[in-house]
């Protein structure tokens, strides 16, 4: 963790296992497409999504425990959106035999 504010989010929560848990989860999120809660012109700056999370995380905006994306909800839309985008490539490859 070499974010400049690691002081700081250090002690928002426990214990450094946390920290990380949380900032790994919420950089899964990001990858995932979950919206950034940064000002455009703060993210980009990096592209790493670990130092993305820890910046949203020393920001306030999102909190241990609240404010972070249910995690259940969002892999539930992520399965159905990526179960969608399959099912049209599906039928795209049926049309194209059809052809």
């Amino acid at each position: 963790m070499a974010e400049k504010d690691i002081d700081k989010l250090l002690s928002m929560t426990d214990s450094k296992y946390r920290l990380s848990v949380v900032t790994a989860k919420r950089a899964l999120q990001l990858k995932s497409g979950a919206p950034s809660v940064l000002p455009s012109d703060q993210r980009a700056k990096t592209h790493n999504l670990v130092t993305q999370a820890m910046r949203e995380l020393s920001t306030g905006k999102l909190t241990l425990g609240t404010n972070l994306i249910d995690e259940q909800r969002f892999h539930q839309d992520y399965q159905r959106q990526r179960q969608a985008q399959l099912q049209a490539q599906l039928n795209a490859e049926r049309e194209r035999e059809r052809d």
